[in-house]
């Protein structure tokens, strides 16, 4: 019995010696908290569709123009866009506030015809191939706005709200054009930098400690851009007025760097 009790303890010492010398395993990493505070930058792609509302108006007045009626023909400009950002973010506790802007490229662009033209008295103008012919594009525009998130759900997931300035280029090729049967055409071509606002919402993911992605939509509306087009040949006092107001909603997916 005593031989056993000592083969026993003697067993164990070496178990405890072995397991003595075995390197010790070393432990997971921890993954470094996340903050939002910082500056940032980026780019974004995204598709843009809209509307623009364009007024034709005949000059002095109606009556006496007599083959136009006044009216509104909607165009629906869409496209591609695609460009980047940058902005700033201070993280208190859960609240996000941040600033961003950004500058973008576009596609947008969009055309309406009408043919006939309709007269005053709501009769269309005799013969065929007069027609009042508009194309509105949206060259580039661009937004500075403030953001204001949450992370409630998630620390790495930011969900928020955004809104503030918008400007950007409008460009609208026009004509009311009363050919064959008629003599005169009204044509013209305008491009303007608009000053708008814009608001929206999306959510951004904090994937890696330096990088995140986000899904993002904005209304932009870039305001009323107009002209007033002379007859060709001349035909005072008749003129046309062209007066075109451009918003556009977009869907976009980024991608920033924090610093």
């Amino acid at each position: 019995m005593k031989k056993l009790a000592f083969a026993a303890a003697a067993l164990a010492f070496t178990g405890s010696a072995y397991a003595a010398d075995m390197p010790l395993k070393a432990a997971a990493p921890m993954l470094a908290p996340f903050g939002w505070t910082g500056w940032y930058i980026g780019g974004n792609i995204g598709y843009g569709w809209g509307t623009a509302n364009n007024d034709v108006i005949p000059l002095p007045n109606a009556t006496q123009f007599v083959n136009l009626l006044p009216q509104q023909l909607k165009a629906s400009p869409k496209g591609v866009l695609g460009g980047g950002q940058i902005g700033y973010n201070a993280q208190l506790g859960n609240l996000v506030l941040g600033v961003e802007a950004d500058i973008q490229g576009s596609d947008i662009k969009g055309g309406v015809i009408e043919s006939p033209i309709i007269q005053n008295n709501g009769t269309p103008f005799p013969g065929a191939g007069n027609n009042i012919t508009i194309n509105s594009n949206i060259d580039w525009f661009g937004t500075v706005r403030g953001r204001f998130g949450t992370t409630i759900l998630d620390p790495r997931v930011l969900l928020f709200a955004t809104g503030g300035l918008a400007f950007g280029q409008v460009s609208t090729n026009a004509n009311t054009n009363f050919l064959p049967v008629g003599t005169i055409q009204y044509p013209a071509s305008f491009s303007n930098t608009q000053v708008g606002w814009a608001v929206g919402a999306g959510i951004e993911w904090a994937f890696a400690q330096n990088w995140s992605a986000k899904v993002e939509y904005l209304h932009v509306d870039l305001g009323t851009v107009g002209v007033t087009a002379n007859p060709v040949p001349a035909n005072p006092p008749f003129q046309v007025s062209y007066n075109t107001h451009s918003y556009v909603d977009l869907a976009r997916i980024g991608i920033n760097y924090k610093f």
